[in-house]
């Protein structure tokens, strides 16, 4: 799994875009919540969460590690409640509004063969296999529960030209899932690539609650 971006990378990134303070994107949610994003030479606020740290998460329905995310995801959703927002973009074009908002009411729409194709053929070895039991557990555990997505949910046609401006800012080259950190003041602070622990998200969110 690899590391978190460094703060000098983000920085040496975010910084080189001249007109970032410039760039606004006002996009709709599948649930029709409007979300602003501005640019700033420092990363992105996301309105009306100012104050709060933002996870901006790209991911896909067809994505076995995205789909193994979710469940941690919803929980620190509910854990930090007060103090955090995720927003996820779909990225795959044939999932519109409509069969994103059905998909995230119900978590038996999640494909779980998405899952296993991912465990046969992307886990190679034994210690990556059992590195994925205790997600592939909570998984299923989030799916017989039967409670909702509880994050901020965004259709791939609804992003406009807002992927493509993480991409240029980032360096993010269009795999998924990647997971853009933001602190409360909109900072870019971290940037994941590949399925991030609980535990690994967990101790970002503390690091930036620790500096306030």
């Amino acid at each position: 799994m690899r590391k978190i971006i460094s703060a000098l990378l983000l920085t040496l990134l975010f910084g080189s875009t001249i007109h970032a303070a410039n760039d606004t994107f006002n996009i709709s949610t599948i649930k029709g919540k409007m979300l602003r994003f501005k640019g700033t030479p420092e990363g992105i606020v996301t309105e009306p969460y100012q104050g709060k740290i933002v996870f901006i998460e790209f991911w896909g329905t067809w994505c076995g590690p995205c789909l193994l995310s979710i469940p941690h995801h919803a929980k620190l959703q509910e854990k930090y409640k007060d103090q955090l927002r995720i927003v996820a973009f779909e990225t795959t074009t044939k999932e519109t509004r409509a069969s994103l908002l059905e998909y995230v009411k119900d978590p038996k729409n999640i494909d779980m063969k998405k899952v296993s194709w991912y465990l046969e053929n992307k886990a190679k070895t034994a210690a990556q296999k059992k590195s994925l039991e205790a997600p592939v557990r909570a998984l299923e555990a989030f799916r017989a529960a039967g409670k909702p997505i509880n994050y901020d949910v965004v259709a791939s046609a609804d992003a406009g030209q807002f992927v493509d401006y993480i991409a240029q800012r980032a360096g993010w080259q269009g795999y998924i899932p990647f997971l853009l950190v933001l602190d409360g003041e909109g900072r870019a602070v971290g940037m994941v690539p590949g399925m991030p622990s609980e535990e690994k998200l967990e101790g970002i969110i503390q690091s930036i609650l620790k500096k306030k």
